[in-house]
């Protein structure tokens, strides 16, 4: 089963907000489908080798001690002897991206950098999906918002050594949908750059990892 077709699969349970809903039932929404596409960034890691990953599939994040203080993490892989090996952000901006967006960049900012003060040598990606139709619209700026995104984004990716700037990611991906359409998942989005596409995301993570790990069994 592809990648695509578990999003596809995790679009349709979750049911979406209807077009007067409020603030929080839009945000219920998207939270329910972090979970959802956490479960499954996990269950392909597993499917490429890292068969310790784990995601916590609902309720709160799994919590590790970062830099300055405890960070929730997606998805994960950890042990005794080395602490935090891996992690993977999943958040989703599929109502108002243009609007939001700059908040959760800085968010995905101190997101790394909380967990590479702690744990140089940790693997830190982040999958961001945005709602396609909105994500698409135009932006004087950036062309589009997905155009800001992917000018954002582009500025802290690239880790690639453990003394690099902790604020960095070793790699991200973004992804569009639709609320209630599956068949509006886009893992290669148009003007996305492949270091930044959500459909070799996976694989960028694993290749990395192993690179940074190469007796990890």
């Amino acid at each position: 089963m592809t990648i695509r077709s578990q999003i596809m699969d995790a679009v349709r349970a979750v049911s979406a907000p209807g077009p007067d809903a409020g603030g929080a039932a839009k945000k219920n929404y998207t939270e329910a489908l972090s979970h959802r596409i956490s479960t499954v960034v996990a269950t392909e890691l597993r499917s490429k080798g890292l068969d310790k990953v784990c995601a916590p599939g609902r309720g709160p994040d799994k919590q590790f001690m970062g830099g300055y203080g405890t960070k929730g993490v997606d998805v994960y892989l950890s042990d005794e002897k080395h602490g935090l090996l891996l992690t993977s952000g999943v958040k989703g901006l599929v109502f108002d991206p243009g609007k939001n967006l700059k908040n959760r960049y800085r968010d995905m900012v101190m997101e790394a950098l909380e967990l590479h003060k702690r744990f140089p040598y940790a693997v830190c990606g982040h999958l961001l999906f945005l709602g396609k139709s909105e994500a698409l619209a135009s932006s004087s700026k950036f062309g589009t918002h997905l155009g800001e995104a992917v000018a954002l984004l582009s500025t802290i990716i690239g880790r690639e050594r453990p003394e690099d700037a902790p604020e960095l990611y070793e790699t991200m991906g973004i992804l569009l949908l639709d609320p209630g359409e599956p068949s509006s998942v886009e893992l290669r989005p148009p003007s996305v750059p492949d270091e930044l596409c959500a459909a070799t995301y996976c694989d960028r993570l694993v290749r990395i990892f192993h690179s940074r790990n190469p007796f990890y069994e």
